[in-house]
């Protein structure tokens, strides 16, 4: 048995299942290769492989794009087709499936960074329309943790981190994520940490007092992400799964949520893998201090978050739920 992936992947954004695919057929079992692939350009919108044995074969693609559209040409060509943000309000084939959110890791050394890049792209160079974002990606993903590093560490106590992102047009989870900040910095019974992360044009107004001063290094965040007591998720662009919620459910962290509004493998229950808040500043101070004088409830939900994560959204669970149809 073989795997052939698409040699113009976008590398950063499939790495997390090229790992699921090392992990359950062999890393000398999976190659790159255009054969396949002819059709497809380097984008940022699906990953394409093919699992061959003997004389079968089958068309895998992994759709991790922040909108809900599904590509027609893609779904034709392929066998199964996973989507991270699938619209539950739509009509589907059935080789359409929630696969959940994901997240970049680093799956290659230095050296083997340079080398792949430079492979992939002469073996893809005619369907790579953006030369510099193709090559961006293979250096994003170095720059990016390895899956081991998120493993669940013990927490500080009382101890409160959150960094995110402003989205220019996503108002609404901006202010759910201004709440949490405004919340988490009034409440005298936790120590925070954290902010928006500043933006490179500064072009959002309104979230100056709680826009951090500079920008943090991926591994100290990571390191504070472990330490805190509670994560706290929103969707993301356009409504999607965003990282966050996949390396908080990995990490294994007390969640709290705004409404998600993507489909899932299995729905995440509120008072079970995480708690469901309304992001009103009120309703998440009551939530914030639920998890911080209820230890109990904080260790069912890191158990529970973490044993759901393990059993939708590992890379090889999710290799395996969709080669297994």
């Amino acid at each position: 048995m073989k795997v052939l992936i698409d040699s113009s992947s976008d590398i950063q954004y499939a790495s997390f299942y090229i790992y699921g695919l090392y992990q359950v057929y062999g890393r000398k079992n999976v190659t790159f290769s255009s054969m396949y692939f002819k059709k497809f350009k380097h984008n940022n919108h699906f990953f394409a492989f093919v699992i061959i044995d003997n004389e079968n074969s089958k068309k895998v693609i992994i759709d991790y794009t922040d909108s809900s559209k599904i590509v027609s040409e893609a779904l034709n060509w392929c066998d199964v087709y996973g989507n991270i943000n699938l619209d539950q309000s739509k009509e589907h084939t059935n080789k359409i499936i929630a696969i959940g959110p994901s997240f970049g890791i680093q799956i290659y050394s230095f050296i083997e960074t340079l080398w792949f890049a430079f492979t992939n792209f002469l073996r893809a160079y005619k369907r790579i329309p953006n030369k510099k974002k193709f090559l961006s990606d293979y250096k994003a993903q170095y720059k990016r943790p390895k899956f081991s590093d998120y493993s669940s560490e013990s927490t500080k106590a009382n101890y409160v981190f959150f960094m995110a992102s402003l989205w220019k047009q996503e108002n609404t989870v901006n202010n759910y994520r201004a709440n949490f900040i405004k919340s988490c910095r009034t409440n005298k019974r936790i120590e925070f940490e954290g902010g928006f992360a500043p933006r490179t044009k500064n072009d959002i107004e309104g979230f100056e007092g709680l826009t951090s001063n500079s920008r943090m290094p991926m591994n100290d965040y990571l390191t504070k992400l472990k330490q805190s007591i509670i994560a706290f998720n929103t969707t993301a662009v356009k409504k999607c799964h965003g990282w966050k919620l996949a390396e908080y459910l990995c990490l294994g962290k007390a969640i709290i949520s705004t409404p998600l509004t993507r489909v899932l493998p299995d729905v995440l229950k509120d008072q079970v893998q995480f708690l469901f808040t309304d992001g009103s500043i009120d309703d998440i101070t009551n939530k914030v201090n639920e998890v911080v004088f209820n230890p109990k409830l904080r260790r069912q939900l890191e158990e529970n978050s973490k044993t759901y994560f393990e059993q939708y959204l590992a890379p090889k669970q999710i290799i395996k739920s969709l080669t297994a149809l």
